[in-house]
């Protein structure tokens, strides 16, 4: 996707008081990416999404976007919203009621430079499929295609700086489940900083490069979504980074590289990106004690077990280290014990199913 601005990148350091509430949040991007911000309900996340558009008047501190400074409080620098060339996206997409889908995009498109450019315009009616909708009212339209309208229109402004505020929490899970490729299209071509509130980990995993967690109005901590995979309490998927090695065409097979370690993954096509995020359930993760030949399961990967962490329902997170990767396996507490599982022992884990995403860093 062609992106005009120059030196994508994000600067902000901001501070907002209120009765029984003080934000105090810094984010630094230094180029194009997504970085998502992940907290429990009320640490401020949605608000310091409202600082960053201008839309919370008494916020302090500053916001440099690329070249331009949209908030310096100390300098008196306060560019009001309409004057920050955002993107915004809310839960509910917020679309115009009484145009219909080719309505709202024009008239996001005209907010900022007057009608887009015609090939511009093609690209993102391409990228979101909203060709058959162009005639429909919001109304009519389900709530995966209400977002996907909403983005598309965000897109067309032209903006420097891309925030989402939960786009996927007001859609059931089918809708996730449709809207999720778009969004995945979208960030691993955008050029431009996108900032994405998320309540759910797994589309984090799914969406980010990088990760600001926050907590009462603080950043706890910040960095590459997959190094900080682990430290969040929910273990219900694993991510891998992987470089493609090639395509096996008369296996339709993919050979990824995961650290020093090779394995293969069902593909009808050779991909478009040199790198990939696998997204691993730890459900699909088996474990041995020696190496598994004689099997249907394509990737037995040599390994060492890092760590062990009880769960409900009589079941052990493992969570498994091999050459330049780690993952986490989740088995009964009567495997853990017939294999007589201690940290430190050598293993093997069997990955039985694996989801391919293009890369987000």
């Amino acid at each position: 996707m062609a992106e005009r601005h120059p030196a994508p990148s994000l600067h902000a350091s901001i501070r907002l008081q209120r009765k029984g509430f003080h934000l105090h949040m810094r984010m630094l991007l230094q180029s194009a990416g997504v970085a998502a911000l992940y907290g429990p309900s009320g640490c401020g996340k949605t608000t310091f999404l409202r600082c960053l558009a201008g839309l919370e008047p008494e916020a302090l501190g500053v916001v440099l976007v690329g070249s331009h400074c949209w908030l310096d409080s100390e300098r008196g620098i306060r560019r009001p919203p309409h004057q920050r060339e955002v993107g915004m996206v809310f839960q509910d997409g917020r679309l115009f009621p009484h145009l219909n889908v080719e309505g709202n995009l024009l008239f996001g498109a005209r907010q900022r430079r007057g009608p887009p450019d015609p090939e511009r315009f093609r690209e993102i009616l391409s990228l979101f499929d909203l060709e058959p909708l162009l005639r429909r009212r919001p109304g009519t339209l389900s709530g995966g295609e209400r977002q996907r309208v909403a983005i598309a229109r965000a897109l067309l402004s032209e903006p420097r700086l891309l925030l989402l505020d939960e786009p996927l929490s007001a859609v059931d899970a089918r809708r996730k489940s449709e809207i999720l490729p778009y969004l995945e299209r979208l960030f691993a071509q955008v050029r431009i900083p996108v900032v994405l509130v998320s309540h759910d980990w797994q589309d984090v995993l799914r969406l980010s490069s990088q990760v600001y967690l926050m907590e009462a109005g603080r950043l706890r901590r910040h960095g590459p979504t997959l190094q900080l995979q682990y430290e969040h309490g929910d273990h219900r998927l694993n991510a891998l980074e992987a470089r493609v090695h090639g395509w096996n065409a008369e296996d339709q097979l993919l050979l990824l590289w995961i650290g020093e370690d090779l394995i293969r993954v069902p593909a009808q096509k050779p991909p478009r990106h040199k790198r990939m995020r696998l997204l691993v359930s730890p459900l699909e993760v088996a474990i041995s004690r020696k190496p598994v030949t004689h099997s249907s399961i394509l990737n037995v990967l040599r390994c060492r077990l890092l760590s062990q962490q009880p769960l409900e329902n009589g079941k052990v997170l493992h969570t498994l280290e091999g050459s330049g990767w780690k993952l986490q396996a989740v088995i009964t507490q009567a495997s853990t014990r017939r294999l007589e599982l201690t940290p430190g022992v050598e293993l093997y884990a069997l990955i039985k199913s694996v989801l391919l995403e293009p890369t987000l860093s």
